[in-house]
This record gives structure tokens, sequence and C-alpha cells, in this order.
């Protein structure tokens, strides 16, 4: 038997920017680009090559004393042009990261300084130019959101129609619950409907599949190592069948793109790129297969 794991690549980053109709956002994403790159190239004003480039030499390093050294030996180039914004503590890819992982909601720069360890002035920037310098769109979204609850009974309705109502005292705490209700709440419908159709599919490369965990964005599931074509076409209907529905939002008819991971346990995990070709994805099945026994 080998784990599958089918995971909603960067989700919520993606549901946010068609919710927002951030113009920006949906280029990046269309463009298939990596969002961690460009946000930190419109936060930093850096080229994104030269984020690339610092990032491995920077790699995971957080002590700025450290990360000083590393820059002016292996990337002097970063401090040869007079950049918006250069974090002390973090390579820019990783800024760009933490920036699309924990600002879509509102998160105060006191939170982020304090979720990210790192000092509340360096934070304060990076929140200011998330929402001011990069992605302009999406305070106005916020405002939406507040706009919909107060002329709506407080009721949201999420890209599957699916309704919540909060009742909260009218503030933060309620209004962080909103900005997060519509792509939360879709990712998590997402996957369970992918569940639900694949447990209704009789076919016999589905009969197969042993569901084990649901967890938010992703679900892993258990299927024998006996026929590796059986196993792609199962991989392909449900990786890139049930699992990527069309959504809907402000005109746009998007998907959210799921990465697979197999192996025999959660230590041996290797990603495995999904494709409709059934021979080509077969045959990388059973080469990682062959390459953690």
């Amino acid at each position: 038997m080998m784990l599958m794991e089918f995971d909603k690549a960067g989700a919520e980053w993606v549901i946010v920017a068609y919710l927002a109709n951030d113009r920006r956002m949906i280029d990046i994403i269309q463009s298939g680009k990596s969002p961690h790159v460009v946000t930190a190239h419109f936060i930093t004003g850096a080229p994104e090559d030269l984020i690339t480039k610092e990032d491995k030499i920077v790699n995971k390093a957080t002590d700025p004393d450290t990360i000083e050294e590393l820059r002016r030996t292996g990337c002097p180039e970063v401090f040869e042009a007079a950049y918006k914004f250069l974090p002390r503590s973090m390579s820019c890819r990783q800024a760009g990261k933490k920036s699309n992982h924990g600002l879509n909601y509102a998160m105060r720069f006191r939170r982020f300084a304090l979720e990210n360890e790192i000092d509340e002035s360096e934070a304060k920037t990076m929140v200011e130019l998330y929402n001011n310098e990069a992605y302009p769109r999406i305070p106005k979204w916020q405002e939406s959101i507040r706009h919909e609850l107060r002329h709506n009974d407080r009721t949201l309705y999420n890209l599957f129609g699916s309704k919540v109502r909060l009742l909260d005292e009218w503030g933060d705490d309620l209004f962080n619950a909103a900005y997060s209700y519509k792509p939360q709440s879709t990712i998590g419908e997402m996957v369970n409907q992918a569940i639900c159709d694949l447990y209704e599919d009789r076919s016999p490369e589905c009969l197969l599949a042993d569901l084990l965990t649901q967890t938010h964005d992703s679900a892993t599931l258990q299927y024998p190592t006996h026929d590796f074509v059986q196993m792609a076409q199962f991989a392909i209907k449900f990786g890139l069948g049930y699992m990527n529905p069309t959504l809907t939002a402000n005109g746009h008819d998007f998907i959210v793109a799921t990465d697979m991971k197999v192996g025999l346990n959660w230590g041996t995990m290797k990603e495995v790129k999904l494709t409709r070709n059934v021979v080509a994805l077969a045959a990388e099945l059973e080469k990682v297969y062959k390459s953690i026994q």
C-alpha cells in the first residue's frame, strides 16, 4: 500500500484573489509564477530573480546579523539599489510568503510580529506594504465583507452557496471570522464534496482507494501498489477531477490546483506532478515507489 495525499495548493490565497477581484493577484495565478516571489517583489521593490537568488543564500536564517553577513558575501547586489524594504530577520521571499499567509484577513502588525517572531517595526512595514503597495484591493474586499454583514442580516455565502450567520459582538473578532469564512469554508466544502464523489464512484480504480484523513484543504488515502496504471487512473479522476471543481467569483471561472504527494509513510512522502497522461503518471508513481522501498 502507498499513501497518496491530495492537497489544494495555496488555496486560500487563490480564492481571496478572485473574491477580491484583484487583477494583480489573478495575473500571478494565471502566469504560474510563485506568489511568494512576486509578493516579495512588490513589498521590497527588488527584482524577482534577485529575490530567488537571495532566498537560496539566506535560506531559513532569522538572526539579523547572520542574514546581513550572508547577503554581503553571497548576494551583495541587494545593497546596491535603494529598494523600498529589506527585511532584517528573513529572506525577501520569506517576507512575501509570510505576508501571503497572514495578511489577507486584516491581521494587525502586532499579532503579525508575535506570530512570526519579528520586531513590531518590521511587521508594521510589511503589513503596510502588503495592503497599500502589493494588493490594495484586499482592504477594499474586507470593506465589502463588512458591508455585506451590515446589509444582509449578518449572513455570508461561500462559493458553493452555503451560508453562515455570524452573531458575535460587532467588532474585530466578528470581522475576522467573516473575512476568513468564504475562502476557508469553500476549501473545506471542496474537499468534502470530492470525498463524497469518490464514495459514490463504483469504478474499479476508485473502489481500491481507502480514505485515511481529511484535513481542511487535503485528503490522504492509501492505495495498493500491484497496478500503477490503475493507481494513475485513480489519481487523475480524484486529483484532477473531483478535487478540482470549477468555481465562479466576480465573473471569473477558475480552478484551485491540486498537488499530490505519495509515499510509504509520512517520512517518505514525495511530490508527483499530476498529469492526464496515464502512462507517464503510472511510470512516475512506480519510480517513486521503488525509490522509497
